[in-house]
C-alpha cells in the first residue's frame, strides 16, 4: 500500500544566473560603443596603416622608439577650414567683336511709329545717314513682331496685331531701299514678362517686383531671361535686320530715400550677386551665344554712364571696356558738345579710328560735327 506524503512538496526554483550573463554582456557593449566613438579623435590615419594614439601613451611611445613622434604619426589636429568663392574676373575675356563695322548713321523710330507710312517717310529723310533704328522691344515688352520664342510662347508675350502681321513686309520694303536696319531691344526692363512670371523679376528686400521710373525690372541672373534676348536676337536677324542693339542691359540703382538698400535675385548662388556679376554675366553669355550669327550681322549694346565709358560702374554692373571686347558696336545717349569728350574716354579701350566707327552717339535733334565721318543715332524730338 502506498505511503501517503503527509506534505507538499512545492516546485523548485530555476536559476536566474543567465540574467546576469546577459545584462554582462549588454554592458560590454555599450562600453564597447562608447570607447569606438570617444577613441576616434586619437585615430591616426598613414599611408601604411590606421592606429590609436592616446595622448598620455605619447611620451612613452616616443621615449621607447628613442625619439619623437614621426609627422606621419602625429595625431591629426583639428581646424577650421573656410571656403571662399572670389568674383569672377573678366579681364581674361577674349575678343569676340567684329572691328571691321562700317560707321552706321540712324534715324531712330519708336514703337508707335512703326507703320508703312511712317517708314517710308523716315527712309526718305535718309541723306547724310544710311539706316533706321527700330525700337522692336520698348520697355512695355510688347514685341513689334510675332515671337516663336520659348518665353513669347510659354507666357503667352507676343500677340498677333497689324504691326505684328506685316513687319516682315516693312522690312522687306526698306532692304529694297537699301536702308541698313538695326533693331533695338530692351533687356532688363519689361513690364509684361514679369507680369506673367514672377520668376524672372528682379525682387525687393520684401519679395515685391521691383520697379521706378524706368519701368519694371527683369533678373540678371535669370537664365530664362538670357535665353529670352538670344531667341529674339536671332529672330530678328532672320526677319532681315542687319544689327541688334541690347538695350537696358544694366542693373537699377537702389534709392535709399525709397528704402532701397538691396535686391532678392531667384537664382541659387555661392558667391554674393553684384551688378557686376548679373551685367557683365549677362553681356558674356548672350555675346558668346550669338558669336557665330551670320555674317554680316551685328551685336551691339547701350551703355549709360561717364563711369562705365572708361570703367565698371558698380552701380549699374556696366563696363564699356569689356562691352568692346564682346560687342561690335557700343551706343551711348549724349549730346553734340559733350559727345567729343566721350569719344576721349572710349579711346582708352579702343583706338580713336575704330571709335568712330564703333562708339555710336545717341543725340537729340542736333548731329555732333562731321555727321558724315562718324556713326550717330538721331532722335527726333518736339523743342
Amino acid at each position: 500500500m502506498a505511503r501517503n506524503a503527509e506534505f507538499y512538496k512545492g516546485s523548485k526554483k530555476k536559476k536566474s544566473h543567465y540574467y546576469v550573463i546577459v545584462a554582462v554582456a549588454v554592458a560590454l557593449i555599450a562600453l564597447l560603443v562608447v570607447l569606438f566613438y570617444s577613441m576616434q579623435k586619437y585615430a591616426v590615419i598613414t599611408k601604411d596603416e590606421v592606429k590609436v594614439v592616446l595622448p598620455f601613451l605619447e611620451g612613452e611611445s616616443a621615449a621607447a622608439s628613442g625619439g619623437t613622434l614621426s609627422e606621419d604619426d602625429a595625431p591629426i589636429e583639428h581646424t577650421t577650414v573656410e571656403i571662399r568663392f572670389d568674383q569672377a574676373d573678366y579681364s581674361s575675356i577674349q575678343p569676340i567683336a567684329r572691328t571691321d563695322v562700317k560707321a552706321v548713321r540712324a534715324i531712330y523710330v519708336p514703337h508707335e511709329n512703326i507703320t508703312l507710312e511712317k517708314l517710308e517717310e523716315y527712309a526718305a529723310r535718309l541723306q547724310t545717314g544710311n539706316a533706321l533704328m527700330l525700337e522692336m522691344k520698348p520697355r512695355s515688352g510688347n514685341l513689334m513682331w510675332y515671337s516663336r520664342s520659348s518665353a513669347a510662347v510659354g507666357y503667352g508675350l507676343s500677340i498677333e496685331n497689324e504691326v505684328t502681321n506685316s513687319i516682315q513686309r516693312y522690312v522687306d520694303m526698306l532692304k529694297a531701299k537699301n536702308v541698313y536696319l538695326v533693331a533695338k531691344i530692351s533687356c532688363c526692363v519689361d513690364e509684361r514678362f514679369p507680369s506673367y512670371s514672377t520668376l524672372v523679376a528682379l525682387k525687393t528686400a520684401s519679395g515685391m517686383n521691383y520697379y521706378d521710373e524706368t519701368g519694371m525690372w527683369l533678373d540678371p541672373f535669370s537664365q530664362k531671361v538670357r535665353d529670352y534676348v538670344v531667341e529674339m536676337a536671332g529672330e530678328l536677324y532672320d526677319i532681315g535686320f542687319d544689327e541688334v542693339v541690347l538695350a537696358d542691359l544694366r542693373h537699377p540703382v537702389p534709392d535709399p530715400e525709397r528704402g532701397e538698400v538691396e535686391f532678392l535675385y531667384n537664382a541659387e548662388m555661392s558667391t554674393t550677386p553684384t551688378p557686376e556679376g548679373g551685367i557683365c554675366g549677362f553681356a558674356i553669355s548672350v555675346a558668346q551665344r550669338l558669336a557665330d550669327r551670320e555674317d554680316g550681322k551685328a551685336l551691339s549694346i547701350y551703355s549709360y554712364t561717364p563711369v562705365s565709358l572708361v570703367k565698371l560702374d558698380q552701380g549699374t554692373g556696366q563696363n564699356t571696356p569689356l562691352f568692346f571686347k564682346l560687342f561690335d558696336r557700343v551706343y551711348y545717349e549724349t549730346d553734340r558738345g559733350t559727345y567729343t569728350y566721350n569719344l576721349q574716354d572710349v579711346t582708352h579701350s579702343i583706338s580713336e579710328a575704330d571709335a568712330a566707327r564703333r562708339f555710336v552717339p545717341v543725340v537729340v535733334n542736333y548731329l555732333p560735327d562731321n555727321p558724315d565721318k562718324i556713326s550717330w543715332v538721331l532722335i527726333d524730338k518736339e523743342e
